[in-house]
């Protein structure tokens, strides 16, 4: 006999069960992708288990179902209804194709398969029994139309895969996901989880994503989205992601992509994702993420993984720019973040500056000095509930160091003034008072309570000027007397590098001598950005960060002098300046975070407030 043979049928079962049935998740997977390619409009998911492991899995199904003759086909190796012809596989629309499912289930189970043709004349349905992969019976029964499939005692004959499986709830677990996945992908699906007979999960098949989201992960989380629509170009994106400061996580665990109905991982999308929300993402953090995208099917090899968990786009990185642009447009929508920074409300009521008591508002903009200082005035004797408070919000100080730190945050919010040709009333909320001299508590006109971060606001508003003025390339003031810099051989080395990069935020730094360098430039905001330290921390911030994506650090440049130049926390503020910092940030693209991702403001409806102190 020769040394090459080929395989007994029983033997390539296996070797492919190894591959598409890792366990009891991939046979609830393989069977609910076969459910709903069947053109089910509604499926119930039927778990069973031990201590030791999930015992038995039942899918049922109101699909088209398959004749006689078909249901003994369906468990060949290879068998299928998707696909005919080699060219079939440029075009995969459906999520089952490589006819490996069944056939792979079966040798390592015992699968009872009964299913009814829909419009068939044949009055009863067709019953297969398979255990191991050897056909044990076939009969005919009473059932309604479409398939149930029962899969009991997996790996029963192959003891050392039954020696690796997980603890039943960590089986369970991925189980629960991956049904939830694919109940997010197919909305217009009814699906039902039962675990024990009882409940799990439910779907109702509306087809709408925030009743698909609401029913897997709760209406509060669900309330936190916004929409995502772009369509035109290679790919159409369809979806919805988290507002900003809401549901962020440091993984991507809810991160739920589907390329043509088919739910997939990917990197590069996650991160495409990340990349439109830019500076509204905390470092390290991740949001959720529910997106749907559609392009021509020959753009797309669905047939590069045995469990089809991965996919491979031809033009990757075009279909990756239009789902950063459509999650950009979301998150900068002016009807959601024109002066609005609620992160707790509806998406129509998130307008944190509401546009009530504007001839109030205009009248008394009209009898203040914009730029002037506002001269705190002592309370007299006989104080109001009102004015009480607000001495215990903001506490008394020593009154010159409380003057020079306002003539000192009076240069630093005048820095950031819009001026326009035009003037513009900008609706604040009503300022209560400073709390911890770092938060300024206000109050909107449906009586909501604001609390805003007074750093993280002006730094949102430095780092939106300081961009424009790089783009328009006037980032640049230049020093009376220049500074000398010296630094360490590392730092020396990566200035060349580095320097035309500190340039366009405007730093212009030439060499001065060995390892000492002088600094003719700083950035025009503040010339308080010369400080030695300041360069030494930008420098440091900067490092680690490859030279090959000079974006990268001329963004890390501009956020760390933005932060640098801006009212801190711990800064007592008038109420004119607290009022002057929210009409600011009210004008930025981006009011919700600052340039680190964190939330410059929380609402707090009245609502939350009655939760919180037990009133509901």
């Amino acid at each position: 006999m020769g040394k090459i043979r080929v395989l007994d049928e029983e033997t390539i079962n296996h070797i492919a069960a190894g591959e598409v049935v890792e366990r009891a998740a991939s046979v609830v997977k393989e069977l609910v992708e076969n459910a709903v390619d069947a053109k089910a409009k509604k499926i119930i998911i039927d778990l069973s288990a031990d201590t030791s492991a999930v015992k038995r899995i039942s899918i049922t199904d109101d699909g088209v179902g398959l004749s006689a003759d078909d249901a003994v086909l369906a468990f060949r190796q290879h068998a299928t209804s998707k696909i005919s012809k080699p060219d079939d596989l440029a075009e995969i629309v459906t999520l089952g194709f490589r006819g490996e499912a069944l056939a792979s289930i079966a040798a390592v189970s015992k699968v009872t398969f009964t299913s009814k043709e829909r419009g068939s004349s044949a009055p009863e349905a067709v019953q297969v029994v398979i255990h191991g992969g050897e056909l044990i019976r076939q009969t005919f029964v009473g059932a309604p139309d479409g398939t149930t499939i029962i899969v009991e005692d997996l790996f029963y004959n192959t003891p050392a895969r039954r020696k690796f499986q997980r603890s039943v709830s960590t089986e369970l677990s991925h189980i629960y996901d991956m049904v939830e996945r694919i109940a997010l992908a197919h909305r217009d699906v009814a699906f039902v989880l039962l675990y024990q007979g009882k409940e799990r999960f439910r779907t109702y098949g509306t087809g709408s994503y925030p009743d698909a989201v609401a029913a897997v992960f709760g209406t509060t989380f669900a309330r936190d989205l916004l929409p995502v629509e772009k369509t035109g170009g290679i790919a159409n994106v369809h979806g919805w992601v988290s507002k900003p400061g809401c549901n962020m996580r440091p993984t991507p665990t809810r991160f739920y992509l589907t390329i043509n109905g088919r739910q997939i991982t990917s990197k590069s999308l996650q991160w495409a994702v990340r990349e439109g929300y830019g500076t509204l993402l905390p470092k390290g953090m991740y949001p959720a993420a529910f997106l749907d995208i559609t392009l021509d099917p020959r753009e797309v090899d669905v047939n590069v993984h045995p469990t089809k968990r991965e996919v491979r786009l031809s033009r990757e990185r075009d279909v990756g720019s239009v789902v950063r642009d459509a999650v950009y447009t979301a998150l900068h929508d002016d009807e959601i973040f024109s002066a609005s920074l609620s992160v707790l409300a509806e998406p129509k009521q998130q307008k944190l500056f509401d546009e009530d008591k504007k001839e109030e508002i205009a009248e008394k903009r009209a009898e203040e000095k914009v730029y002037a200082p506002a001269v705190e005035h002592v309370p007299s004797p006989k104080r109001s509930l009102h004015e009480a408070v607000m001495s215990y919000l903001t506490p008394s100080a020593p009154a010159e160091p409380v003057r020079s730190a306002h003539r000192q945050t009076d240069i630093q919010l005048r820095r950031t003034e819009t001026v326009t040709e035009e003037k513009t009333v900008v609706e604040v909320p009503e300022v209560l008072g400073q709390i911890g001299e770092t938060y300024i508590a206000c109050r909107n006109a449906k009586g909501e309570l604001v609390i805003v971060d007074q750093h993280a606001a002006h730094e949102r508003v430095m780092y939106d000027q300081l961009l424009k003025k790089v783009e328009e390339k006037k980032a640049s003031q230049e020093l009376l007397a220049p500074v000398t810099l010296t630094l360490s051989r590392a730092e020396s080395a990566r200035m060349p590098e580095l320097s035309e990069i500190l340039s366009q935020a405007g730093y212009v730094i030439e060499p001065f001598g060995q390892d000492v360098w002088a600094v003719r430039s700083v950035p025009v905001i503040s010339s308080t950005l010369g400080d030695v330290k300041v360069i030494h921390e930008i420098i440091a911030e900067t490092a680690g960060i490859t030279e090959k994506n000079p974006e990268r650090v001329l963004d890390r440049v501009v956020k760390t002098v933005a932060c640098r130049a801006v009212v801190k926390g711990n800064t007592p503020l008038t109420k004119n300046q607290m009022e002057r910092l929210l009409k600011q940030l009210s004008e930025t693209d981006s009011p919700y975070t600052c340039p680190h991702g964190r939330p410059t403001a929380l609402v707090f409806p009245k609502e939350k407030l009655a939760s919180m102190f037990l009133r509901t």
